[in-house]
């Protein structure tokens, strides 16, 4: 259940599955988040699983279907690699290896985390979150279909 698989899920944890479903998968959440949306949006829904550093977000809009994972866990790995703990750099350099295209950069950074970096990839619903230069949270979803608006679900939901 460790391998990322961009656009897909985590393992057997599928974009597209129902709370239900994760709930089978991973039993009960350590805390449910309950996340207003903005005017373009419905309501959120975010799972925390603490002891697997795993939040996994459901949106009203795509009927409480998991969109998008969070990961903090050093034993998640992309392509096979540990990325969390490695530098913005090294990072970014094993991104043109995965040939994943440009990611934008933005500053996050505020009072409370003073040196935040987000690199992000729309192309592949891929953000990269940094902390004073390391990696510490990796985010993906489902692929996008600009022209319908809409997630593209895994093939087996």
């Amino acid at each position: 259940m460790n391998d990322i698989t961009l656009g897909q899920g985590l393992g057997a944890i599928k974009f597209g599955l129902n709370r239900k479903d994760i709930e089978q998968l991973l039993g009960d959440p350590s805390e449910i988040e309950p996340m207003a949306g903005d005017q373009d949006s419905g309501a959120m829904e975010a799972w925390h699983y603490d002891d697997k550093h795993l939040s996994l977000s459901f949106e009203e809009d795509c009927d409480w279907r998991l969109t998008s994972i969070t990961s903090a866990s050093p034993e998640v790995l992309l392509e096979g690699i540990d990325l969390i703990g490695l530098s913005q750099g090294e990072v970014m350099e094993q991104m043109e290896v995965f040939n994943l295209g440009e990611f934008d950069l933005e500053d996050l950074s505020n009072d409370v985390l003073p040196n935040q970096m987000l690199a992000a990839n729309s192309d592949f619903s891929l953000n990269l979150f940094f902390d004073h230069d390391l990696l510490t949270e990796i985010q993906w979803g489902p692929f996008w279909d600009d022209d319908k608006e809409q997630p593209i679900w895994p093939e087996d939901n």
